[in-house]
């Protein structure tokens, strides 16, 4: 493909991709009560209640959530344009592996805001809302709350997409375990900058995030090695069937 043409795909699934989440929005903004509610569950067992501080804040709060829930919604879509964009560059092999590849993608995106939900929030926010409170009289902002818990699962996700990453650059032959291992400095700085990034400017959130990504990394560095194991014995298998037929022929 061209210049011209690699731009011209490349707007194709910008497009697409805006008109899932504006689809998501939309979606979400329809069905806003059950999903405030669902949201705001963690703060009814502290038997907290949210504030606003300008008479535009509940409108635009609510506006805010439901672009949030739109992206998560539509991020299979996203995820699957970003490897649709990357495939036609790739051999037929490659381009198999990659589809999959999104497949499994997704999968970890929300197994990772699952995770986030379930285990780390809740805990999160007790700890935060409950700290000093003998001191401190917690009000929470709306606003605030809100994109404290979309960036909290949004990063969760996109971390928890580590091992599929890896995985696919190890199949198509970018990276090795000898490379992981090597690199893993670069890796833990990379989780710091990430999580620091990706999360609101506290310990915890930095914390909470920054360990899976280690563990991940992890867990994605034993998948390439069982991986390159498993091809050089295919390797070594074929070369001994070669070697046998080689044999058989002379003979």
């Amino acid at each position: 493909m061209s210049l011209i043409e690699h731009l011209d795909e490349l707007r194709r699934r910008i497009i697409i991709s805006v008109v899932a989440i504006a689809v998501g929005t939309i979606g979400c903004f329809i069905f806003k009560g059950p999903l405030l509610r669902l949201l705001i569950a963690p703060l009814s067992d502290m038997e907290m209640r949210l504030i606003t501080l300008s008479p535009t804040e509940s409108f635009m709060t609510v506006f805010k959530v439901a672009i949030y829930g739109g992206l998560i919604v539509a991020s299979p879509v996203i995820i699957y344009q970003i490897w649709a964009f990357v495939a036609p560059g790739l051999k037929k092999r490659e381009r198999r592996i990659t589809l999959t590849a999104a497949s499994f993608t997704t999968l970890l995106f929300f197994a990772g805001v699952a995770f986030a939900w379930f285990l780390v929030l809740p805990r999160g926010l007790e700890f935060l809302l409950n700290y000093e409170s003998g001191i401190f009289d917690q009000q929470v902002q709306a606003s605030r709350y809100f994109s404290f818990v979309a960036m909290f699962l949004f990063a969760f996700g996109l971390v928890f997409e580590l091992p599929a990453m890896i995985v696919t650059l190890s199949w198509v032959g970018i990276v090795n375990a000898r490379t992981l291992s090597t690199k893993r400095k670069y890796a833990i700085l990379l989780g710091a900058v990430i999580s620091a990034s990706l999360t609101p400017a506290d310990v915890f959130s930095m914390v909470a995030l920054f360990m899976p990504f280690l563990l991940l990394y992890e867990i994605s560095l034993v998948l390439v090695r069982l991986i390159e194991r498993s091809r050089r014995r295919k390797q070594s298998e074929a070369d001994i069937d070669s070697g046998q037929d080689v044999g058989q022929t002379a003979g």
